[in-house]
């Protein structure tokens, strides 16, 4: 053979090998009913990454926000959810039923005999009618299947009227501004649903859809409000629940298939995303892309040396970190624009600590266009959203904690971003009140926070919030400060990049107001100092306690004084020093571990497990990390600790069963503890970090050392410059604890000059 020959067969080689590595069946490992049990609320229906259609089950009373309750009745499968939230429902909308028997609005629910899930796929026994549904999606588009057993009549309802969370309380509530529906032949259907309200109160949203049939109806009819019109066509809009259906004769045996196309744009958008997405009739053609979209993203992670449980837990939390935010690119019904398009930031404040950071690791591709869409949103709206869902910002929870995502893009080196425009939107943030609804964009109370240095404990709430008759409970001014306080530095560390110098001195001193709320005369359990409500005058609250549970309308947002006194993750150092130096935030931490006051399923504590790294004791930051996994991680479909939040749980374990962890808003991760024996992550433009670990089993946690690339890595911390190209990280590990990150501790916001 010819040098030319023999190269060209070594170039087919690697093509093969490449192409094999790409395909490996990592689905295989995801199981979508993790999660839908306990307090997950994880949507187990069919979807692609980021995809707008989510096709699932309605069950029960219709309040889960996922739609999925295991064990209820179901209602029916409708295309729009949200995974892992919770809160008042959102959407649940454009529903398809089947039925057997002649038609009765009132009695279309079945139980269920058997669900099955995998990425891109859901199935159902419907028990009751004796009738095998099965649904796969494409971007905007759901495909039924629909297997008819007996040789009776038998018929498919589309719902435009339904959607979830109706009699929600606290309002948060859904309410159906409302519906039109219109038979166009014996195999289309057509219409709308326009609803408002849901967890973050969002304004009116329009669903449009239509649905193709492969098989003529011999029959069929149309409603409102319960009132059935047979042979009619048309039920307009009148702000009416309304609804269609088509009967079939003859079908035992056989199988009725349907395809949803949905659109915020009209409904001629929605019949040209099914035109364009699936123009056949071959459903297994488009399961089998759907299952091919989901091992391409998931491929982006590859581990070895894991048991089939930790496979199982790790690949179906990769899955859950791809399900939102919903990319709708091209389906804004607000403006028109050549930027990317996002929906269903359900919010930024639970997925700015890992979700985002994970995703800027594995697709910054998608992450640049996520920030893309946040700029553009400012651009239009006047203001970046911390939360987001139905084209409606808000609810603003805490910071402006987008700007922790756009800060953490900058530093990381994301391309493609108009990061000048950026940094106007987080200057505004920082300084211009928004005014109105203060739960819906910017920073509520920033006036106070500028003037004074926090936001004091009587800070009152605004018309719209559920306290307004009771602004002694402070409205999350704890929460606020802490959080601008760590927002002022992500602008600071942009600031220092982009050369702006008096901004950065700015808001690097802004940075430090957290100490302003900070009560060393405080005590409980041994331990000294806590985040403590203060007036406006100075004055400490003295009715408090360190242990009431935060929510909307309280000093802290869903955590307390123990857990929110340990969130300072830009100014560690300085935290370490008001708790009496190491030996003495060693013993704070232990003790707040100890005493079962960390919460893995609240987002505030998230970060905290790294503390101890900051303190020289990495050790410690991996021993306790592991028993939170191994106590609130498993296989079990409630083998979530808490709400998913749009894969934010999932991300929190990804990260820390890879070996390190992100400090959000910036560009230094902390090291954890390895769980796998090697790990090649994907970054993009052919960079690969690939993760070793020696000595690897289950007595050997502790880090005796580490390098990467070669090169001795004396500290408990890198930062994203030395993987940016991608590289070699190898960890040695031992049964007992070493001095490894005793020393060279993680920066804090005074070790910048």
């Amino acid at each position: 053979m010819s040098k030319n020959g023999i190269l060209v067969l070594i170039f087919l080689l690697v093509v093969h090998m490449v192409q094999a590595q790409a395909n490996t069946n990592l689905i295989q490992f995801v199981d979508p009913f993790i999660g839908t049990k306990g307090d997950g609320n994880t949507f187990p229906g069919a979807s692609l990454p980021y995809g707008m259609v989510k096709l699932g089950p309605d069950c029960g009373n219709k309040r889960s926000n996922s739609g999925y309750i295991p064990d209820e009745i179901i209602h029916g499968f409708s295309h729009t959810h949200v995974s892992g939230t919770g809160g008042g429902a959102k959407y649940g909308n454009i529903l398809v039923m089947p039925f057997t028997g002649p038609f009765d609005l009132s009695n279309i629910t079945s139980e269920s005999d058997s669900v099955t899930a995998s990425p891109g796929y859901f199935s159902a026994e419907l028990k009751t009618s004796n009738i095998k549904a099965e649904m796969t999606v494409s971007h905007s588009v759901g495909f039924h299947k629909y297997s008819f057993i007996e040789n009776i009549e038998n018929g498919i309802l589309i719902d435009a009227g339904s959607f979830l969370g109706e009699n929600h309380c606290c309002g948060e509530a859904q309410y159906l501004i409302g519906s039109e529906i219109r038979i166009i032949s014996d195999t289309q259907i057509e219409g709308y649903s326009k609803v408002r309200g849901g967890w973050n109160k969002g304004a009116e949203y329009t669903v449009f859809f239509t649905a193709l049939f492969d098989t003529p109806a011999d029959n069929f009819g149309v409603w409102k409000n319960g009132e059935v019109k047979l042979g009619e066509k048309t039920m307009h809009d009148s702000g009416e629940k309304t609804g269609a259906y088509f009967t079939y004769k003859n079908t035992e045996n056989k199988t009725v298939k349907v395809k949803v196309g949905i659109s915020y744009i009209s409904t001629g958008k929605s019949l040209e995303n099914i035109k364009k997405e699936i123009p056949h009739w071959n459903f297994d053609k488009t399961h089998k892309k759907a299952v091919e979209k989901w091992n391409d993203v998931l491929n982006n992670i590859k581990i070895e040396g894991a048991s089939k449980e930790q496979q199982t837990i790790f690949y179906t939390a990769l899955y859950h970190t791809m399900l939102m935010p919903t990319d709708r690119t091209n389906e804004n019904p607000k403006w028109t624009s050549n930027e990317p398009y996002y929906d269903d930031y359900y919010a930024i404040w639970d997925t700015f600590r890992a979700t985002n950071p994970l995703l800027t690791l594995i697709q910054p591709e998608r992450e640049a266009d996520i920030v893309r869409s946040l700029i553009d949103i400012y651009k239009y709206e006047g203001y970046m959203p911390d939360s987001r869902s139905g084209n409606s910002s808000g609810r603003t929870q805490g910071g402006s904690n987008c700007d922790m995502v756009v800060a953490e893009a900058y530093l990381k080196g994301l391309k493609g971003i108009d990061f000048e425009k950026a940094y106007e939107a987080m200057i505004k943030n920082a300084e211009i009140p928004p005014g109105g609804n203060q739960q819906k964009v910017g920073r509520g109370g920033i006036n106070q926070y500028i003037e004074i240095g926090y936001v004091p404990a009587e800070y009152e709430p605004q018309q719209d919030s559920p306290t307004l008759h009771t602004p002694k409970l402070y409205d999350r001014a704890g929460t606020r400060t802490l959080e601008y306080s760590a927002n002022d530095w992500a602008i600071a560390l942009m600031a220092r990049g982009m050369g702006k110098t008096d901004d950065y001195l700015k808001y690097k001193k802004r940075a430090s107001n957290w100490a302003n709320l900070w009560n060393g005369q405080i005590n409980s359990q041994g331990v000294s100092g806590f985040i403590w409500p203060k007036t406006k005058m100075g004055k400490w609250v003295k009715d408090y306690s360190v242990t009431k549970a935060g929510s909307w309308g309280n000093f802290f947002y869903e955590a307390n004084a123990w857990e929110y006194s340990l969130y300072v993750p830009h100014d560690v150092k300085s935290l370490i020093d008001l708790c009496g130096g190491r030996d003495s935030f060693i013993s704070r931490l232990d003790v707040f571990f100890t005493n079962g006051h960390f919460q893995v399923s609240n987002e505030p504590s998230f970060f905290t497990p790294c503390l101890y790294a900051y303190a020289g004791r990495q050790d410690k930051t991996n021993s306790t990390i592991r028993s939170i996994i191994k106590k609130n991680y498993t296989a079990a479909q409630d083998g979530i600790p808490g709400n998913d939040d749009a894969g934010s749980m999932s991300a929190w374990v990804i990260f820390n069963l890879i070996g390190f962890f992100p400090n959000a808003g910036q560009d230094v991760y902390i090291l954890t503890s390895p769980h796998f024996e090697r790990v090649s992550i994907n970054m993009g433009e052919n960079k690969v970090l690939k993760i070793i670990t020696h000595n690897y089993s289950n007595k050997n946690i502790y880090i005796e050392k580490a390098t990467i690339n070669g090169n001795a890595l004396d500290q408990s911390w890198f930062k994203h410059d030395d993987i940016k190209d991608g590289a070699t990280i190898e960890f040695f590990m031992a049964d007992i604890p070493s001095d490894f990150g005793k020393e060279n501790l993680p920066p804090s916001l005074n070790d910048y000059e």
